[in-house]
């Protein structure tokens, strides 16, 4: 596909499985938000990248959006690595730090551990991921408020990909997130149970 169609790259590695699923469900839902609407919005989701510099490469090609589904982790020194789960999947997320390390012209939606990435934002593009007091992305975080941004993108009849949407589809996820943390609240009032609240959606830059 060439590149310059491609509006969502869906970015894993091989063998990932928890990643591959999460991804795949994207596409789908990708695919059938935009049915009987135009514009289309192309997705590219390889599976096969097995190695920390071809997900280095696909990170650098041109999309509007770019979700990164991996793991992640800080060494002792505070580098933070993307990681899967094959042996020589880790790429140190400083080798995309640097201007034209990432393709993405509006946003970076980072399904990931660890999340801290202020230093790879490029100028005019977001670097978006949950924001939890432990700084750990579960798989229900990913599917309830991180795949929430895409729907709420892919929701609008013109398809807009802009910053300016991103910014507006993160509000209203928050916004819906808010509503359904205090509902959560209320259902556990008089009780011993604690509430299941879902993580709001942070950015860099403000």
């Amino acid at each position: 596909m060439a590149a310059r169609t491609v509006k969502v790259r869906l970015l894993g590695y091989k063998g990932f499985e928890v990643s591959d699923r999460f991804l795949h469900g994207l596409e789908q839902e990708i695919w059938v938000s935009r049915w009987q609407l135009y514009p289309k919005i192309r997705t590219h989701r390889p599976e096969d990248i097995g190695t920390p510099e071809r997900m280095r490469v696909e990170l650098t090609e041109p999309s509007m959006v770019t979700v990164v589904s991996a793991h992640s982790y800080r060494d002792d020194e505070g580098r933070l690595y993307f990681c899967g789960e094959e042996p020589g999947q880790v790429l140190p997320v400083e080798c995309v730090a640097r201007p034209g390390g990432l393709g993405a012209a509006s946003m970076v939606l980072i399904d990931a551990c660890w999340f801290a990435l202020e230093p790879c934002a490029q100028p005019g593009s977001l670097i978006v991921g949950v924001k939890t007091d432990d700084l750990v992305t579960r798989g229900r975080d990913s599917v309830s408020v991180l795949g929430a941004v895409i729907r709420e993108l892919c929701f609008l009849p013109d398809g807009d990909l802009s910053i300016a949407a991103v910014r507006q589809a993160i509000s209203s996820v928050n916004a819906q997130t808010e509503a359904r943390n205090r509902a959560e609240h209320t259902r556990v009032s008089g009780t011993r149970k604690k509430p299941e609240l879902r993580p709001l959606i942070g950015w860099y830059p403000d």
